[in-house]
């Protein structure tokens, strides 16, 4: 099995430095740029995809459609669990505007798996729901399957690193509409990480 992981492409909210979790932002100009700009890149490398899944979200959807419309696939199955973290009381604020102690707690939230975000979620929450559609697409589709995964960058990070245990260690964040590619090796039953933004893993 092989499933590329796709972030959705800059949103509305990206460009303004706003803080989106679960709120819906449409994708940018140049963030609709870049999903034609990945639909043609996997048309062109002759991808194939048995499945495509897609957060709910709007700027992951949109991107989803983009893509899926220049590979000729109709069926798109969007599922809620792969929403971005939900962050509560700070969704829809400018990065720039909050206050020192504000990003300070948020940053806690992301590390400490029990603290939740107002209003929001905690780590534990996402991962565990990040875990079970990545275990439910994994189950219902066929071991030599390709799918198409479009999420955020929290979701992409749980399937790598609180799922299969394979982020890489120094790894950069997720770039907006970069190919990630992880591959089921039958012989182990084991994830390998091969693309990481878009480069390959030695």
């Amino acid at each position: 099995m092989k499933i590329i992981l796709i972030r959705h492409g800059e949103s509305e909210a990206n460009r303004q430095r706003i803080i989106q979790g679960h709120q819906d932002f449409p994708l940018s100009e140049l963030g609709m740029k870049q999903a034609e700009e990945m639909g043609d890149f996997l048309l062109e490398n002759d991808y194939t995809f048995d499945s495509v899944y897609s957060s709910d979200l709007i700027r992951a959807k949109t991107t989803a459609e983009i893509i899926c419309k220049k590979l000729h696939i109709e069926a798109i199955k969007t599922d809620k669990r792969l929403r971005e973290f939900n962050l509560g009381i700070y969704e829809g604020r400018r990065n720039d505007e909050m206050a020192a102690e504000d990003k300070s707690f948020l940053i806690s939230c992301w590390k400490d798996d029990l603290k939740r975000v107002p209003e929001g979620e905690n780590g534990q929450e996402m991962k565990a729901r990040v875990k079970d559609v990545f275990t439910d697409i994994v189950s219902t589709n066929d071991s030599k399957a390709t799918i198409l995964i479009i999420g955020h960058g929290g979701s992409l990070f749980h399937i790598l690193d609180s799922t299969l245990q394979i982020y890489p260690e120094k790894a950069d964040w997720f770039e907006n509409c970069k190919i990630n590619e992880i591959i089921l090796q039958p012989s182990t039953e084991k994830w390998t990480l091969t693309k990481y933004n878009g480069e390959n893993i030695n």
